[in-house]
């Protein structure tokens, strides 16, 4: 079996690790302007990311699970 969606869907969790962690939050997401929808800048940055990384596991699993059924 195939190692890349491992590794892909590794490298994206790692992605939204360092999106949600000081330094890169510091310097991206905390403030309070602009408002997205309603929502404060800071709080839309993590609902962005966290919606992303539900997507991303959903797209890791469909991957797998076309695997197992081949």
């Amino acid at each position: 079996m195939s190692r890349l969606p491992h590794v892909l869907y590794g490298l994206f969790a790692l992605l939204c690790l360092t999106a949600l962690v000081w330094p890169v939050y510091a310097w991206v997401g905390e403030r309070i302007e602009p408002r997205i929808l309603g929502l404060p800048f800071a709080f839309a940055w993590n609902v962005i990311w966290v919606a992303a990384s539900f997507l991303a596991l959903v797209a890791y699993d469909r991957t797998l699970e076309r695997r197992r059924r081949a």
